[in-house]
């Protein structure tokens, strides 16, 4: 992966992190670190459904990684 590509992820996935702890979804910067790409944003996705395309399918769920339940 070039190194344009490899910027471009590594700011998609920060903010993915700094929406989550925005939301009181997560604290810890650390484990939220660790997670893919593909987990951060299945669980924006879930947590703001008015920005996915699906239109807010998963509203309401709790989260598989965190147990929370998303208003």
């Amino acid at each position: 992966m070039g190194t344009w590509m490899r910027s471009a992820v590594r700011k998609k996935k920060q903010f993915y992190i700094e929406q989550l702890i925005r939301f009181g979804l997560a604290a810890d910067r650390e484990r939220l670190e660790e997670w893919t790409m593909a987990e951060l944003r299945r669980e924006y996705e879930r947590f703001h459904p008015a920005q996915t395309i699906e239109g807010g399918r998963h509203h309401g769920q709790t989260s598989p990684r965190t147990g929370q339940a998303h208003h």
